[in-house]
């Protein structure tokens, strides 16, 4: 397992928690409820959707790229969770967030957040119950230049 998952602390915490996991992975530490306070509060959890979870990951040498499922470059999901395996991925399924662990096409392995137990998915299976409020986020390291 490429990643050290705390379980959300709240139940409204999964994204807190897949954030958390991949800052962990690239040596920045926050506690759920510090991220919590760096992102926007939606109806059912936190939006992944938004400029303030952008601006945070930013701030911690993160860059966040965000795709509504139906929005994918090229609509070519499967070249998005690609170039997500080699970085990092989050995946949003009805109002849940997994993180993404693997993806060997046509598999998925994806981490719940609840439990921090790893789910295999078939890629045409996820695609097919996907929705409009479903996404893909990739997370890459700013990649530093030398003066």
């Amino acid at each position: 397992m490429k990643y050290d998952l705390i379980p959300q602390e709240r139940q409204d915490y999964c994204l807190c928690s897949v954030v958390q996991a991949i800052l962990r992975r690239n040596n920045v530490s926050f506690s759920q409820g510090d991220i919590a306070k760096n992102l926007t509060r939606s109806k059912e959890g936190f939006r992944g959707d938004d400029e303030r979870i952008k601006s945070f990951l930013r701030a911690n040498g993160l860059e966040y790229f965000f795709y509504w499922q139906n929005e994918t470059p090229f609509n070519e999901r499967d070249t998005l969770l690609e170039e997500m395996n080699v970085n990092e991925g989050i995946i949003g399924v009805n109002s849940h967030v997994y993180l993404l662990e693997s993806f060997r096409y046509p598999r998925l392995e994806i981490i719940n957040p609840e439990d921090n137990r790893i789910v295999t998915k078939d890629y045409f299976e996820l695609v097919r119950i996907m929705d409009q409020e479903d996404f893909f986020a990739m997370i890459k390291r700013v990649k530093q230049t030398r003066v």
